[in-house]
């Protein structure tokens, strides 16, 4: 109803009603494109990581370059991830990673007390957690590699416990 009168009165023709329409879907259309000014080139990365060959939920999946920042994702139930490397830009810097795989779980030898139960309730008291993964398949000193190259990248890894 207001563009009907807009358009009757003369203040806007429908030319230019539709010219700028056409401007703002162009616009929004075409987004920003690209990456940011100052981002190194990144790959898209995507994976499946397998513990003791069942998918592992719930871990987190870090690529680790020598320089600059890292790239992480979340696997899913079927133990699938993708890297983001930041909020916004997803993948990993090109060329070489350490590969870092963690998950904590609850510790099971922990018995939680009357007290620590209230505590846990109120937010006061944290359940101990332990380390999922062994250890050599955490951090820099990680024995998983890949070499992220331009392109799509999947780097499926079989942990083992042993």
């Amino acid at each position: 109803m207001v563009w009907r009168f807009v358009l009757e009165s003369g203040i806007v023709t429908g030319r230019l009603l539709v010219s700028t329409g056409c401007l703002v879907i162009a616009v929004v259309g075409t987004g920003c494109g690209g990456r940011p000014a100052g981002f190194p080139e990144t790959a898209a990365v995507t994976g499946v990581i397998t513990f003791d060959e069942m998918p592992l939920e719930g871990a987190t999946v870090s690529f680790l370059p020598d320089e600059g920042r890292s790239s992480v994702g979340t696997t899913d139930s079927a133990g699938r991830y993708r890297l983001k490397f930041t909020g916004t830009v997803s993948g990993a810097v090109l060329g070489m990673h350490h590969v870092s795989v963690s998950k904590q779980a609850p510790d099971p030898d922990f018995k939680i007390t009357k007290e620590e139960q209230e505590m846990l309730e109120n937010g006061d008291f944290l359940i101990p957690t332990v380390d999922v993964v062994p250890g050599r398949y955490q951090g820099r000193a990680s024995e998983l590699t890949a070499e992220v190259k331009s392109g799509r990248n999947s780097f499926d890894f079989a942990l083992t416990s042993d």
